[in-house]
């Protein structure tokens, strides 16, 4: 019987499928917050504007992509 494969948010891998990574961190009780400031942001995503490609939000309305973000618990 094989292991389980370990959810990228405990590994810290960053590839394409990071931003569900960090969705389901969240739902484990995970904060998201910046790389460089530690700065909690949330999960807003712009379908069709020019946000579409930075869905983390900071309270103050600063937009990171999701590659600048990781979870904290």
């Amino acid at each position: 019987m094989s292991d389980c494969k370990v959810p990228d948010y405990r590994t810290g891998r960053r590839g394409r499928h990071w931003t569900h990574a960090l969705r389901a961190a969240q739902r484990t009780g995970a904060v998201i917050v910046t790389d460089d400031t530690g700065q909690l942001v949330t999960y807003a995503p712009d379908r069709t504007g020019p946000g579409r490609f930075r869905p983390s939000t900071t309270p103050a309305g600063v937009r990171y992509d999701s590659h600048d973000v990781h979870p904290e618990w």
